[in-house]
């Protein structure tokens, strides 16, 4: 039986996912990679259960990641860049040199597909994907309508410090999907600290799992990254894992000083997220992006674009 017609069998909620383009300055309804699965495994009591129980373990996406991999996954690379309309253009190889599907997921861009903002003041965005802003933490709580409240202690690990550090501070939730640019790059210059794994489960990160108030963030595998930054103190990148996410790699070199637009490092297959976190009072997030966090509505953006202001100069 496909996935469809399981879906049509046990009823599964569908979800209409509408975010704002910059490009176009308009609402979109976003394609979903994998739709048909999603609604049963998220839009249902059984498919929610077994999932939880079963299909968010690391064997099942580790088994995902070695077949995609595999010179067999090669296959699959034209099929998807159609279906979810994935610009060839700006790759930077050609799609026929990719070996394997995680080599093309994690792909290269040609650099002047991705101009960084020439301001030295603004704070980029670290990749591709739909931005969520939160100006202001609740005291400890990351929370959000639509999401389970998300425990600063439980996403930092039970770190008291970092907890107490970005208490009422700022935040920014980039949600990357699987057409998306996987390579993860730095918002801000500073100096790079050690980036630590927290193990745990493989949700996915797509809304049909958020809006079933799963904790995902504090319930996946995640990574701490701090930055040291002159024009806006201290920074936390995260990085989260996600259902079908092989692995998350680190391409950069620890406990030196690089710029923003640097590589950090990409995610292999599967939709993902980053999350950062600024001290209190230290950013201001573009209007536009307030605008429309505050109806609740994630904003298409790329790598480079401005997401924020230094509050004071360096």
């Amino acid at each position: 039986m496909s996935a469809v017609s399981l879906v049509n069998t046990f009823g599964a909620r569908k979800r209409t996912i509408r975010v704002f383009s910059r490009e176009n300055e308009e609402m979109l309804e976003e394609i979903i990679f994998g739709e048909d699965l999603l609604r049963l495994a998220y839009g249902t009591k059984l498919g929610l259960k077994l999932t939880s129980e079963l299909g968010a373990r690391r064997w099942v996406s580790w088994l995902m990641g070695l077949y995609y991999d595999s010179r067999f996954s090669r296959s699959k690379i034209a099929a998807f860049a159609k279906l979810l309309e994935i610009d060839l253009e700006e790759s930077e190889n050609d799609v026929r040199d990719y070996q394997t599907f995680n080599e093309f997921f994690a792909r290269k861009l040609k650099a002047e597909c991705r101009p960084i903002d020439p301001d030295p003041r603004v704070l980029v965005s670290p990749g591709d994907g739909r931005l969520l802003v939160f100006p202001r933490i609740d005291e400890e709580t990351l929370s959000y309508i639509k999401w389970a409240p998300v425990h600063l202690v439980d996403l930092f690990n039970r770190n008291p410090s970092l907890v107490e550090r970005y208490r009422n501070g700022a935040c920014a939730v980039l949600r990357l999907c699987p057409a998306d640019y996987h390579r993860l790059h730095f918002p801000v210059s500073g100096t790079v600290g050690p980036t630590t794994s927290v193990p745990g489960l493989l949700h996915s990160v797509n809304p049909y799992a958020l809006e079933e108030k799963i904790p995902v963030y504090a319930l996946n595998k995640r990574t701490i990254c701090s930055i040291e930054s002159q024009a806006v103190g201290s920074v936390v990148m995260m990085e989260i894992g996600a259902l079908g996410v092989g692995s998350i790699v680190q391409t950069y070199q620890p406990n030196t000083q690089l710029a923003r637009s640097e590589e950090k490092g990409y995610f292999k297959f599967g939709g993902s997220t980053t999350i950062l976190f600024f001290e209190r009072d230290k950013v201001e997030f573009d209007d536009d992006l307030r605008y429309h966090s505050a109806k609740g509505v994630e904003t298409i953006v790329k790598m480079g674009q401005s997401i924020a202001t230094a509050t004071e100069a360096p």
